[in-house]
């Protein structure tokens, strides 16, 4: 199968994980709690971003991008059990990444946009936001919520990143 080829699947695999990543959040959460859709988009956002970026990169024909999107992932992915799958793909664009040629001066941005992605979702894992809520049926209480400002953060550091990715100027290869 050819290289580009596997970098799309690789890419629309971790989209669609993404995706997956927002529907567990949002229906595997307490019920009555503060959090909603938004705070699972927000929640996904860095994991979509990731497939974006690789998506654009493989598209660009940037392999430094494939790089960084396979190398933001490792770390997210191991957050939980559920987004171990995630590892794979993750390793395939590393592994096609690190076949092609490419200058490393041309690591720094897409360094910085994996940075950021890995950050967005630090942001909203790691930040303590005690709440507790009451339904009819119960209550309950979490140490850590994604609030609205965390999602928004989270959504906003991935737009830009996507969208830098995108429109940055690629230094064409040397044959």
């Amino acid at each position: 199968m050819e290289t580009r080829t596997v970098d799309i699947a690789a890419s629309a695999a971790i989209v669609l994980g993404g995706v997956a990543v927002a529907f567990i959040h949002y229906y595997g959460g307490s019920p009555g709690s503060p959090e909603g859709r938004f705070a699972a988009l927000g929640f996904a956002s860095p994991f979509i971003g990731a497939g974006l970026l690789a998506l654009v990169g493989t598209r660009r024909e940037h392999p430094a991008l494939l790089l960084a999107a396979g190398v933001a992932l490792i770390p997210m992915s191991v957050l939980s059990i559920v987004l171990i799958p995630l590892i794979i793909p993750a390793v395939l664009l590393i592994v096609h990444a690190l076949q092609k040629q490419f200058d490393p001066r041309d690591l720094a941005v897409p360094a910085l946009l994996a940075l950021s992605l890995v950050t967005a979702l630090a942001v909203l894992v790691f930040h303590q936001d005690p709440a507790t809520w009451s339904t009819p049926e119960g209550g309950g209480g979490s140490s850590d919520i994604v609030t609205t400002s965390e999602a928004a953060l989270a959504i906003s550091a991935t737009v830009a990143v996507v969208l830098i990715a995108a429109v940055r100027p690629v230094r064409p290869r040397s044959r």
